[in-house]
């Protein structure tokens, strides 16, 4: 016999020898069951080569190159980001779309007798307290439509402890949003704010469209100030956007004589989804830039489309 050691163990003459181990008898080892939380998936790398006119394009910006949405998370955001810098210099056009859990305050005037600063005060309220969830980028300019979106998954949102309108989160669920998974890889709010003021994207140069863009303009105005609460004032949060050329493509449509949401619109221009799927700001992203360069294409040929910047609908 041996000790724990690997020494003989000793036993005295008059000491009774020791009792037999126990039969040995079966048993189930019961394994707790925990929500594993999967790393998502991550997009290929872009790969860079040389451009016209001494740029650097990304491979992927050729005619016959299917559009694609770009997933960003933590891990995956510098990369990302780099590339997004890379190519806004060629595509200055910078449509946004925000994915958020909803409106949790409504008022007592319908929304067609609703004039700008209620409209905006209504904004604020849900925007204040409520958490940004995706950011969507897609990029165009004279030569057209960049065939890469990206879409920004943010961290911070938790059902259990912050306020959502129940209809939405479950949209927001059947189209794919996975809160524990945002919340384990999303990427921080304030590092998302400082990649943006690092990429160029702040600079004032570039033109900002958005479909029905208060909200979205608003939640980007509130992640890009730490999460502050928006201005008090219409005049104030004006003042928070980035530059002059602000474009409200919903604002274009009604000038062109259309109405309706974004999948309405982009109906009755003949514009199918190029990626991904409605309520993902990446995919909703693409989509609004190519319902703006189609109706620039059939309607503004000959018009300055910019005499109506500033134009945001519910807030002009």
């Amino acid at each position: 016999m041996y000790s724990h050691d690997g020494g003989p163990v000793l036993i005295h003459p008059l000491q009774p020898p020791p009792p037999p181990p126990p039969p040995l008898c079966s048993f189930v080892h019961i394994v707790p069951q925990y929500t594993m939380v999967e790393y998502p998936p991550q997009p290929a790398p872009l790969v860079f080569t040389p451009g016209g006119g001494g740029g650097a394009f990304l491979e992927a910006a050729t005619k016959d190159v299917r559009p694609e949405v770009r997933d960003v998370w933590a891990g995956n955001f510098n990369d990302e980001l780099s590339n997004l810098t890379a190519v806004l210099p060629h595509y200055p056009w910078v449509c946004v779309d925000t994915e958020f859990p909803g409106a949790v305050h409504d008022s007592d005037t319908p929304r067609y007798l609703r004039g700008p600063r209620e409209s905006y005060a209504l904004v604020k309220k849900n925007v204040d307290d409520l958490k940004l969830l995706q950011v969507g980028i897609a990029l165009s300019g004279p030569a057209g439509r960049f065939p890469v979106a990206w879409q920004f998954n943010l961290r911070g949102f938790d059902p259990a402890r912050h306020p959502y309108a129940p209809a939405s989160l479950a949209l927001l669920r059947a189209q794919g949003m996975h809160f524990a998974t945002m919340n384990e890889f999303g990427i921080d709010p304030d590092a998302f704010a400082v990649g943006f003021h690092r990429s160029g994207l702040a600079c004032g140069q570039l033109t900002w469209t958005a479909f029905s863009g208060s909200y979205d303009f608003a939640y980007l105005a509130k992640v890009l100030t730490g999460g502050q609460p928006l201005p008090a004032t219409l005049d104030g949060f004006l003042a928070l956007l980035f530059g002059p050329n602000v474009l409200d493509v919903k604002h274009l449509a009604r000038c062109c004589a259309m109405r309706g949401g974004l999948e309405q619109v982009a109906a009755a221009l003949g514009v199918e989804r190029a990626a991904g799927h409605a309520h993902c700001a990446g995919s909703d992203s693409l989509l609004t830039t190519d319902v703006l360069l189609a109706m620039l294409n059939s309607f503004f040929m000959n018009v300055d489309v910019l005499v109506h910047a500033g134009t945001i609908v519910d807030l002009a």
